[in-house]
Formats: C-alpha cells, sequence, structure tokens
C-alpha cells in the first residue's frame, strides 16, 4: 500500500468507473485493481463491489469509511511533502498581508536587527484570506492573519497580537469631516475607495454595506494604502481604514470614529498549525511579534 493507492481509490470512488479513474491517471486498468486489492488486503474487508447490472463501481459500508478520511490523509500528505522540502532548503516560508507587514515594521524603526532578521524570511505577501488557506495547505509555515473577528481553527495554534477599530477618512474639505463621529448611513452619499477583494478591510465594509441595504457606492479598488490616501486627500472620495498605520505625510486627512453600532474591529493574530515543528528563528521570530504585543496592551 502506498499514497498512490489512496489517490486512486480516492478518484474511483468520485468516478465510480474502473476505466475512468485509469484514462485519469493514464495508467491501465488493472493498475487501479491492483491497488484497491492491496488497500482491501491491508484493511482485510471489501471496499467496492459492482452494482446489479455492472455498470458502475459502489462503495461498501467499510469502503465509505475509508472514502471519508482519505481526502484528511492526502492533504496531510501534501502538508508533510512541502514542509519536509522546504526544510531541505532552510526555507521558512511566512505569510505577511502587506498592512499588517507595514504595521510591524513601522514599530520596529529603531531595531535594525529585528528587521533585518524578519527580511530573511521567505515572506509571502497577499490577503489574510488567501494566506490562510495557503497556511492549512501547508504552503506556509507561518503567518499573521488579519480578520474581522478572532480568528479560530482546530489544527491551528493562534495568538492575538493587536486590535483596532476601523474609521471613516475623508478630505478636511469633505463635509463629513466636521462629524465627531458618523452612522454609516451617513456616508451613502459618498463614493468608497477601498483595498482590493481578500484584504480584512473590504470585509469590514461590506458588513457595514450589507447592514444598509448594500447602497454605499465603491468607485475604485487598490492594493496600496497610499495611493487610497491621495485619492481621499483630494476628496475623490472616503475611505474605510484602521489607523494602523496613519497616512503618513499627508496633511488634510481627517479620522472620524464610527457609532457604536456601526464599528467593526481589526484583529491582528499569527497562526501555525499545530503539529509545526519550532525552529530556532521561527520562535525567535514569535518572541519579536509577542514583545510588540505587550507594547501595544
Amino acid at each position: 500500500m502506498n499514497i498512490r493507492d489512496f489517490e486512486y481509490f480516492n478518484a474511483l470512488g468520485d468516478l465510480r468507473s474502473f476505466t475512468q479513474t485509469a484514462n485519469a491517471f493514464h495508467v491501465s486498468q488493472p493498475t487501479i485493481s491492483y491497488a484497491i486489492k492491496r488497500l482491501e488486503e491491508y484493511y482485510e474487508c471489501d471496499l467496492i463491489k459492482k452494482d446489479d447490472a455492472h455498470r458502475s463501481v459502489l462503495l461498501t459500508k467499510e469502503g465509505r469509511i475509508l472514502k471519508s478520511h482519505v481526502l484528511t490523509i492526502l492533504d496531510e500528505m501534501i502538508v508533510i511533502e512541502r514542509a519536509i522540502e522546504r526544510s531541505k532548503k532552510n526555507q521558512i516560508n511566512i505569510g505577511f498581508p502587506p498592512i499588517i507587514r507595514a504595521i510591524i515594521f513601522s514599530q520596529l524603526l529603531n531595531k535594525e536587527e529585528a528587521i533585518s532578521f524578519i527580511s530573511n524570511f521567505h515572506l509571502i505577501s497577499g490577503g489574510s484570506s488567501k494566506l490562510l488557506k495557503k497556511l492549512l495547505a501547508g504552503q506556509l509555515d507561518f503567518s499573521l492573519i488579519g480578520s474581522i473577528s478572532p480568528l479560530s481553527h482546530p489544527d491551528l495554534t493562534i495568538k492575538l497580537l493587536d486590535k483596532r477599530e476601523f474609521y471613516i477618512f475623508t478630505s478636511k474639505d469633505n463635509p463629513l469631516a466636521q462629524k465627531t463621529e458618523l452612522s454609516f448611513k451617513e456616508t451613502l452619499n459618498y463614493p468608497f475607495i477601498l483595498l482590493e477583494e481578500g484584504y480584512v478591510h473590504t470585509k469590514a465594509f461590506e458588513n457595514l454595506n450589507n447592514k444598509y441595504q448594500k447602497r454605499a457606492k465603491t468607485l475604485l479598488h487598490f492594493s496600496d494604502v497610499q495611493t487610497i490616501g491621495q485619492l481621499v486627500q483630494s476628496n475623490i472620495g472616503i475611505t474605510l481604514m484602521t489607523d494602523f498605520i496613519p497616512f503618513q505625510g499627508m496633511e488634510g486627512l481627517v479620522k472620524i470614529p464610527l457609532i457604536k453600532e456601526d464599528k467593526e474591529i481589526f484583529y491582528v493574530q499569527y497562526a501555525y498549525l499545530k503539529n509545526t515543528v519550532m525552529t530556532e528563528d521561527l520562535s525567535a521570530l514569535i518572541s519579536i511579534l509577542d514583545n510588540l504585543s505587550k507594547l501595544n496592551k
């Protein structure tokens, strides 16, 4: 029995045909038959049976049990292979959403050694939802992840680093700039300039927009916070943003809190698979992040 046997069995359970399964893997039909036989000998039971008309393959009760677990087995094997391959290359993949990366690095401006140390990892950029999927798929060893509610997953070790509320940012020339706080309803007549899909900020905007029957207008999406800030500064639109990163060097921007009923919170966490083998470098990175978390409290 080997991992390929599980792959053949899984496909056979889906396709219900030896011929189609063999064609899918570009192997002979007896290759699939021998793989199923090895599994049946290993588990000492029948895993498949043909229907009365002999037109398709059916799984036995034991076969259905194996099928319910086989994807987990295959996924775990992929995670293992990826982790071992990176280990052989002394490569540690760290997921780092661009905004959170800027937050972390801005807090380490006086600690050049820490910045240099973090930069030695293989840093993978992307939205938090995509990075979470990569982490669970074994493509990352560790990831910073943002969310609008505390992250929870049975396969992950998770640590909350910081949390901040979202604000409306406008130009000083925008009528909203005179407000000391806003309901999201008051923003509906102004176009929004937002981060691209996949970022937590977009999800926070969607939550608020859904609350008000999706009446908010979106003008543009960008992946760069500074571009958004420049457009808002020019009063082309407004934005929903945390104040983790002030729009540095941009005068004329006004930050307005949302009323209590409309507040959305940005949570920053790090996460890694519970079965991750902790290296010295990864432990040192966690120590740096934990120390930053203490400073933020």
